[in-house]
């Protein structure tokens, strides 16, 4: 094909100008030769056919499919794969599409219709692939910080003749619209890929949008896509997120409680093998924490018709529901009570080291330091217990749980009191370096006079937030700068039900990160009758990952359900 001949559709004086005037005065335009405009919930346009030659298209595709190398993009926000920036590629067919679409014919026509100074310089474009289950959520592509950035975002697709017309096959781009507070809070419009189409929209701090999962298992939402550049509008004040009210610990009859932990959690020489391994690593997975037989009457109570589920969002922050809880089982009701009672506190407290429980000092005298007595009294964890299996629990007395990591053996002087009382704390501040203050050694190293007084313990006035959450196709968290839950220092408890025969294709498992970085800390996955436990500190985030379609084949009813429980000392 000749360079000289022109690739796009023509775009006469005439179609330019009710273009324009459209986008100036806002009217919609439902099909002028093939383009259409509207203004709700953003002002948007689709251009049908907008290369002129279908064997062009087809010879793009080939050859993007062919020659360009996409990587895998996965993250709270996204799962998908994609090119680097194509804004220098030299392949044959790619060149002469970019160099017509994004700094020609087409540039110049985007100016005319839109009023915007668009730089013909600074252009993103990369390609996107997206394939079964791949998804990318809510968002604004507004991260402009300064006068000039992101300003209209393309995407031209390459999707299959036959990608479905209904949306059957997914991939749709959702449009959001805002609340009063810029917040997206409902899906209005969904527009469906279509081969050789483009849509486009201005890029603002009400610019929802999302890529629907793609449902197909044997087509590829395939598209050229990115931002035009150019002066950009001041950014709206948004009013800042109220964290969630926080609530103090609740009384439970001490027969109530034992009725739900298995006995071998309550035991303090048991509970004192926890925290060793929970000092060392910050997270430990208790597996048949709750007595089986409690555990499945719950199981069968969230799934009842009569409990009412609300969604919470915006889905820039969260999508998934919450049970009201007047309208719990009175199971779950018991269950929720216990697990935010002063018995539970002190039990956390127990095997965590952390000041969960009123009675529990923040920062530790002497008199639980290791270092303060001698050889003839300290007590080594048994080398049976250093190599017992690690999905074996122990029943007896004189066995440490083991569970998850094993940590070298750490000194620990146990009274007699101690291993008969299970309502005292086993904790000791050497454990782990997140709860070891060096403020609290003078200059010599040693633990300071003022630090082995009694009246200077600290204690906390611990706290909690609770949520029975319901999971779905379509649920997920995302990772947000402003939440306030996140600035603070934390123990998060996790129990599911539901999840038989979840898997991690499913999504739905917590993603553990640390801050400004890609690296994953921990995974969380979804398992029956087990009490998972993370300390996150200040510089930890977490996020649910994406609930795809394959949870249907998996669950009897397509959910599954949390208890999700933060812990504040």
């Amino acid at each position: 094909m000749p360079e000289s001949v022109n690739l796009l559709r023509e775009f006469n004086e005439t179609i330019i100008e009710k273009l324009q005037e459209s986008y100036s005065r806002r009217s919609k335009i439902d099909d002028l030769m093939g383009i259409s405009i509207s203004h709700e919930p953003f002002t948007h346009c689709i251009i049908q056919n907008l290369v002129s030659d279908p064997n062009f298209v087809n010879e793009l595709s080939s050859e993007i499919l062919s020659k360009l190398k996409y990587r895998q993009k996965n993250n709270d926000l996204y799962q998908f794969h994609q090119t680097q920036d194509l804004g220098k590629n030299k392949s044959k067919n790619l060149s002469k599409f970019r160099d017509q679409f994004l700094y020609g014919q087409f540039l110049e026509v985007l100016k005319k219709i839109t009023n915007i100074d668009l730089s013909s310089t600074k252009i993103d474009v990369t390609s996107s692939k997206y394939e079964f289950s791949d998804y990318l959520l809510c968002h604004d592509d507004n991260i402009n910080q300064d006068m000039h950035g992101r300003r209209i975002a393309f995407i031209y697709y390459l999707v299959p003749e036959d990608w479905s017309h209904n949306g059957s096959d997914g991939g749709n781009l959702d449009l959001f619209r805002v609340d009063e507070n810029y917040e997206p809070v409902e899906i209005v419009k969904s527009l469906i890929p279509k081969r050789n189409s483009l849509a486009f929209f201005e890029v603002s701090d009400s610019s929802f949008h999302q890529v629907a999962q793609i449902l197909s298992k044997n087509k590829t939402r395939l598209s050229i896509n990115g931002w035009f550049h150019g002066p950009v509008n001041p950014r709206a004040n948004k009013k800042i997120q109220l964290p969630p009210e926080l609530k103090s610990y609740d009384s439970v009859e001490p027969d109530t409680f034992f009725d739900w932990i298995t006995e071998r959690y309550l035991k303090p020489l048991n509970q004192t093998g926890i925290q060793m391994k929970f000092s060392s690593s910050s997270e430990i997975k208790l597996d048949k924490f709750f007595h089986q037989e409690k555990y499945d009457q719950v199981n069968k109570a969230l799934s009842s018709e009569n409990v009412k589920w609300i969604r919470k969002g915006p889905y820039n922050r969260h999508n998934y529901e919450i049970a009201d809880n007047q309208s719990l089982p009175v199971v779950v009701k018991e269950l929720l009570k216990v697990l935010t009672s002063d018995f539970m506190g002190l039990t956390l407290s127990n095997m965590t080291g952390l000041a969960l429980h009123p009675t529990v000092p923040k920062t530790r005298s002497d008199e639980t330091d290791s270092d303060s007595y001698s050889e003839d009294d300290d007590e080594e964890p048994s080398e049976e217990i250093e190599n017992q299996d690690d999905n074996e629990f122990s029943d007896s007395d004189s066995e440490i749980l083991p569970e998850l990591t094993t940590m070298s053996p750490s000194k620990r002087k146990l009274s007699e009191s101690e291993e008969n009382d299970g309502s005292k704390p086993c904790c000791s501040s050497s454990l782990n370096k997140k709860f070891k203050n060096d403020e609290d050694l003078n200059e010599n190293g040693q633990k300071s006079d003022l630090q082995s007084d009694e009246s200077q313990r600290e204690y906390g006035n611990p706290k909690y937030n609770c949520e029975i959450r319901r999971w779905k196709p379509g649920s997920y968290t995302l990772i947000t700068d402003d939440d306030d839950e996140i600035k603070k220092e934390a123990l998060d408890l996790m129990v599911y039900f539901g999840c038989q025969n979840w898997h991690s294709g499913c999504g739905g498992n917590v993603s553990y990160i640390a801050r400004d970085e890609d690296t994953e800390l921990l995974t969380v996955n979804p398992e029956e009758n087990c009490l998972a436990l993370v300390f996150r500190d200040k510089e930890t985030l977490r996020f649910t990952k994406f609930v795809n379609s394959r949870l249907t084949e998996m669950t009897s009813n397509g959910y599954f359900y949390e208890i999700y429980i933060v812990y504040y000392e």
